[in-house]
């Protein structure tokens, strides 16, 4: 094991967080922490790193465990650059060659010394194991993926905006080769090239994780197995996420009919003692009494909190034509970082702008919601639209006022009635609703600014980032409403999960440019970062028209096909990577240094038993994956044949 929590229990502001919790984490595992906002995600990272101690129960740490999260604070000396704070991660190397300069200095005054000798070859054989020579290719690589490429490597950190240095410090985090990671909710600072990037890294991560996360297609890439945080307890899941849902709705079910047999047992039982305990079955009845206080009680299932429902309410109709973009250029300061843009969006189209960090995609998205003026070219709204925000920051929420107040501003003619059902379906019922926004947490106040925006009944939606906020109900509830709005969509986002589910266009921003693609795979592989497809060169039709059957099966094809892809590669990756901790363990486990040294076979053999553990059921499903998504390349390949008829 790398730590075990036992009957662990966190109180904080007079709130019990965890109670009783029970959890082991082995080597090399790498577990995804989920459930809802509140649960207790975050106290539980900082449970596991020290930083709480439980009120109750116990944490045990393996002896020498190395363990790495997000630094809050930058420690950087003044004039440090980005590159030289991301190779900080590789402190191990630097240490190990100064040892290995002072071993070979002593063997010059004591030539032969086998003692000497025997500690540079284990420096070496050390030294070796962490490959110095990449270092400083593996951090530029990092670096380049989260956005802080080559002309941002050699700038020092000061200089860097507070969105860089998070990322800075993410990279720093991914690059330390210690025992365990872990990481709260590392999405929320990125873009969807930047989610790529982590979950590419964090697959290939042959240490432990646990990274929080409300992010689906990280957890479907990455994890071995879901932990849920929920009433205070742990416990594991099925790696994936619908294998997740699924065996936890199972378990649910099973848990509430075993619960209501037991009660209507109870309750039987009870009925007996009361007829009879003073009659001619008092013997039987006072029997019955002892069996009643012996039984062992299933706690009642919580159930599901409830999730918002998200309504649409009355959308009006719109022109057909939403908006209209004609040689708009996006900028600040005079300054364009994106130029050119012709971009037509009508009634019911689902619009993703995707592309990296500081390429013009959100200063684009601004000017398109007249959030911000062009710096030349006009954008034109069509006839009929009102259009809602919503801003990643949740700035537009006021400082002041309560839940209901925010409501009765966006909905004035709202009776308290009708205004507290409204704040009831996005979790705010009963004196929720008389909170003040100030108090709210992150995702509250993203919760209320979705009921805020809803309650207008827009016909066009602008959302740059809504998950970010949200757990994964929530997302769920919110992906489901969004394939169902009636009106159009922009869309900017970072879910993968989200984007493919819902947009029906994509739009790639980069190099001062834009230009349509045909999913988000597409846009990728436009950066090296998904198996090669041809990017459109030319801009598609932006028609609404109904789609003929075959295109419509064509569309869903092809979107089950990226799916089952990254599911496949997921696995061959896992898959992969378990057969090389075994290979080394076995290698390891010939070592005269491991298996001289029991406390350091024990934790070899631990690795090793973790490796092989379900190996076999991981290959049958990364075959019977790889089988499936065979047989929808074909179909797709015929449908597309036929189209081109």
């Amino acid at each position: 094991m790398l730590y075990r929590v036992e009957g662990a229990s966190v109180r904080l502001g007079g709130e019990t967080i965890l109670d009783g919790a029970d959890f082991q984490h082995n080597p090399g595992e790498h577990l995804v922490l989920v459930g809802r906002n509140g649960a207790g995600k975050t106290t539980f990272l900082r449970l596991i790193l020290g930083e709480v101690e439980p009120d109750g129960g116990r944490v045990t740490r393996v002896r020498g465990l190395t363990v790495v999260a997000l630094k809050q604070h930058f420690e950087a000396p003044p004039g440090t650059t980005v590159l030289q704070y991301a190779m900080g991660a590789f402190a191990a190397v630097t240490r190990l060659e100064e040892e290995l300069e002072l071993v070979t200095e002593e063997l010059t005054g004591r030539p032969g010394d086998p003692e000497l000798l025997e500690r540079l070859a284990a420096l070496q054989e050390e030294l070796e194991a962490h490959d110095p020579y990449r270092a400083e290719a593996e951090a530029l690589t990092a670096l380049a993926s989260f956005g802080l490429g080559d002309d941002l490597a050699g700038r020092p950190v000061e200089a860097l905006s507070g969105g860089q240095r998070t990322r800075l410090a993410l990279v720093r985090a991914l690059l330390e080769p210690a025992d365990l990671l872990l990481l709260d909710e590392p999405t929320n600072h990125l873009d969807l090239l930047g989610s790529e990037a982590l979950a590419g890294l964090l697959a290939k991560r042959r240490g432990a994780f646990l990274v929080a996360t409300h992010d689906r297609a990280l957890i479907d890439r990455v994890a071995s197995a879901v932990v849920e945080v929920e009433g205070g307890r742990l416990r594991r899941w099925p790696a994936g996420y619908e294998a997740y849902r699924r065996a936890r709705d199972e378990a649910l079910e099973s848990t509430r009919r075993a619960w209501e047999r037991q009660q209507e047992q109870i309750r039987k039982t009870e009925d007996f003692i009361r007829k009879n305990i003073a009659g001619q079955k008092t013997k039987q009845a006072q029997a019955r009494r002892k069996e009643l206080e012996r039984l062992e009680r299933i706690e009642r299932p919580a159930g599901d909190e409830a999730v918002p429902d998200f309504v649409w309410g009355d959308v009006p109709r719109s022109g057909d034509v939403v908006v209209a973009a004609e040689g708009v250029a996006a900028g600040y300061g005079g300054v364009p970082v994106v130029e050119g843009v012709d971009l037509v969006v009508r009634r019911g189209e689902r619009v993703a702008l995707l592309g990296p960090n500081g390429a013009g995609k959100t200063t684009l998205f601004r000017v398109l919601a007249g959030r911000m003026p062009p710096l030349a070219g006009r954008v034109t709204l069509g006839h009929g639209v009102l259009h809602g925000w919503y801003d990643q920051e949740l700035q537009d929420l006021p400082g002041e006022g309560t839940v209901l107040d925010v409501l009765w501003q966006a909905h004035p003619s709202w009776s308290p009635t009708q205004a507290r059902s409204w704040a009831a379906r996005f979790g705010f019922s009963g004196e929720a609703a008389d909170r003040p926004v100030a108090v709210l947490s992150g995702g509250e106040r993203g919760r209320l600014t979705l009921a805020r925006i809803l309650a207008l009944a827009p016909n066009l939606l602008f959302l740059d980032e809504p998950t970010n906020h949200l757990d994964l109900p929530t997302c769920e509830s919110l992906e489901t409403a969004l394939g169902a709005y009636p009106g159009a969509l922009l869309l900017v986002s970072h879910d993968r999960r989200l984007l493919e589910r819902v947009a029906n266009r994509f739009v790639l921003v980069r190099d001062g440019r834009v230009e349509e693609v045909g999913s988000v795979s597409e846009a990728l592989a436009a950066f090296g970062m998904a198996p090669a497809r041809s990017v459109r060169k030319e801009r598609q039709p932006a028609g609404t028209g109904r789609r003929s059957p075959l295109a419509e099966e064509e569309r869903r094809l092809r979107r089950d096909v990226e799916r089952l892809r990254a599911e496949v590669e997921s696995l061959e990756a896992e898959v992969e990577r378990r057969h090389g901790v075994i290979a080394e363990s076995q290698e390891a486990m010939a070592d005269r240094l491991v298996w001289s040294d029991p406390e350091r076979l024990a934790g070899v053999k631990a690795e090793l038993e973790a490796a092989r553990d379900g190996l076999e059921e991981l290959e049958d499903r990364w075959a019977e994956a790889a089988e499936d998504l065979e047989a929808l390349e074909a179909r797709l390949a015929e449908v597309r044949e036929q189209l081109k008829g």
